[in-house]
């Protein structure tokens, strides 16, 4: 399995494919609100945990801090001050940090366990895989698919991989601001940067703002242009379709599954710009259409990053106590399940 992740480091990039095409926008169906208790996440000692990703067996990976150093208090392991990423597989934490890294986030799981996600090393952001106690690391797109390649401000986040190895996510370069990143996809070792046509026909346009955050089994893709605050589709035949929840100024897509539900976040904020979320909600878009937006009881904010086959959703909820991992599986769909 890591042998596959290793070619990836070094594709023969072929010429560069046209990922997806913008054909419609989906109205959202008007959205009830589910209020629960989920199972909280935290790792011992950490001052906040974020969970990020799910895989099909349960297994749980994201990120948490540490004002101080934390101690393991069941594998010894000690955590220094700062980011470090996390499984959670049978109730046992591990901590995930890549070598000669700083800030590691582990963002997503594959059935087979493989975990993807993103590391620093100075100013500039690195992809990695990691695997039953291996590392492959870095995971970078080609400087020749960013718009400015000789830039030295160049980062590289991983955000997903699906049960075939594919993965996902998206580009920062110059400033490395948010309003430069690009969405892309590394299928059988050729990196494609997601396509925005502007008209029928259009297969060269890039526009920056995108990126990709979930895939499923079959080469769906899901994310967000980040200035419109609208998420999208991407199918295996290249189409892209862009919904938005109802009545809300922004919907993140963050993950999507075997069936075809997304997740993600949804809201507002104060300025009436798309952005920074404040007091955001998690959402649950379901294959036959419906949406609904999730909740943790008595919490600030809720926001949903992941899901599984069997539905369990992971993300992070705010309290007076601070920032929680979570996990929990919504009620079933009425017309579906």
């Amino acid at each position: 399995m890591l042998l596959r992740l290793i070619r990836f480091r070094f594709p023969q990039l072929a010429a560069l494919a046209v990922a997806v095409f913008l054909v419609c926008v989906a109205t959202a169906w008007p959205a009830t609100t589910e209020t629960f208790v989920p199972t909280t996440v935290q790792y011992p000692g950490s001052t906040s945990t974020v969970a990020r990703g799910i895989n099909n067996r349960g297994d749980i990976v994201g990120t948490y801090v540490c004002a101080a150093a934390c101690i393991n208090p069941v594998s010894g392991e000690t955590s220094t001050a700062g980011t470090h990423g996390f499984l959670l597989k049978d109730e046992v934490f591990t901590r995930v940090d890549v070598p000669g890294g700083t800030a590691t986030v582990a963002r997503g799981i594959s059935t087979q366990g493989v975990i993807v996600g993103h590391y620093n090393v100075g100013s500039i952001t690195h992809g990695f895989a990691y695997f039953d106690g291996s590392y492959v690391y870095p995971i970078d797109v080609p400087a020749q698919l960013f718009d400015h390649p000789d830039s030295p401000l160049r980062d590289t986040l991983v955000v997903r991989i699906s049960p075939h190895g594919d993965l996902v996510g998206c580009f920062h370069e110059d400033s490395q601001a948010m309003t430069t990143m690009h969405g892309w996809l590394l299928h059988k070792g050729t990196f494609t940067v997601l396509s925005t046509p502007h008209y029928t026909g259009d297969t060269s346009s890039r526009d920056p703002d995108t990126m990709n955050n979930g895939i499923a089994p079959n080469g769906k893709i899901v994310g967000f242009y980040l200035s419109s605050g609208v998420s999208y589709i991407a199918d295996d035949e290249g189409i892209v379709t862009a919904f938005t929840f109802d009545g809300n100024l922004f919907t993140l897509a963050w993950d999507i599954n075997s069936r075809g539900d997304i997740v993600g976040v949804h809201g507002d904020n104060q300025a009436n710009t798309v952005g920074i979320p404040v007091n955001p909600s998690g959402f649950l878009r379901s294959r036959n259409g419906d949406y609904r937006s999730l909740a943790v009881l008595g919490a600030g904010s809720t926001q949903v990053f992941g899901i599984n086959a069997k539905r369990d959703v992971v993300g992070q909820y705010s309290d007076s106590t601070g920032v929680h991992g979570f996990v929990y599986r919504p009620k079933p769909d009425k017309q579906d399940d």
